[in-house]
């Protein structure tokens, strides 16, 4: 009997290691996934999703002696229609006490709170590639860390028929 368990323990610890060695070189991942498909009517989207998606900096550039500007483009789109564009707010960088204006243009229109129209409205019957522009107003800032938002709204406006 004893030559039984003396054969039988060597192969169980066998078949025990040679499987956690399969595990060994064994990884997993998950990746979360998210879509948006917007309607063929109206739609306003960023080229590059990273425009909305992460901070945009700004920072002072010593070299120019500027600050560093927000450039992208959306894929604007009203065919029914035109496009209008306004901020939410006054657009600005802030920092304790101090504060820089921003100009924010889109299209080559500068931005209010006043919508108005940033893309008309033949050229939004079809995918129209609209620029958007964010720089500071001044050449003279403040040292310091700032922050801020830029909201923009979009709106799609039906044409005005006269009878």
């Amino acid at each position: 009997m004893f030559k039984k368990i003396a054969i039988a323990a060597p192969l169980a610890l066998l078949a025990l290691g040679s499987s956690g060695a399969f595990a060994a070189g064994e990884a997993a991942h998950s990746i979360n996934i998210v879509a948006h498909v917007p309607t063929n009517g109206f739609y306003v989207v960023p080229t590059d999703p990273d425009l909305v998606n992460k901070d945009q900096d700004m920072s002072y550039q010593p070299t120019t002696g500027r600050m560093g500007e927000v450039n992208g483009f959306f894929d604007v789109r009203n065919n029914n229609g035109s496009v209008h564009a306004s901020v939410d707010t006054a657009p600005k960088l802030i920092s304790g006490a101090d504060s820089i204006d921003l100009q924010v243009t889109i299209n080559n229109k500068t931005l209010t709170t006043t919508p108005q129209e940033v893309v008309g409205e033949t050229e939004s019957n079809d995918n129209f590639r609209a620029p958007i522009k964010i720089s500071a107003v001044g050449t003279t800032f403040q040292p310091g860390d700032y922050t801020g938002v830029v909201a923009v709204t979009f709106d799609a406006v039906t044409p005005i028929i006269t009878p």
